[in-house]
């Protein structure tokens, strides 16, 4: 698995987290720096990202509400 890979993996151990204080402090989004690698020589920050403000969601092939919590 590459470092960047790695450090992506991390999403999952904070999803769960992001959210849950996304939703407990009555924000419209909720962010977190996973970690950083080096490529090609440039750094590059990889980040997870919660939001319900629908401006700042991105377009996706995939269907909308799919899940329900």
């Amino acid at each position: 698995m590459s470092g960047a890979s790695e450090v992506a993996a991390l999403a999952v151990q904070n999803i769960d987290t992001l959210i849950a204080e996304m939703l407990e402090g009555d924000y419209p989004d909720n962010a977190v720096s996973l970690g950083r690698v080096l490529l090609e020589g440039k750094e590059i920050q990889i980040q997870l990202k919660v939001t319900s403000v629908h401006a700042d969601f991105y377009d996706s092939d995939e269907e909308d509400l799919e899940y329900e919590l």
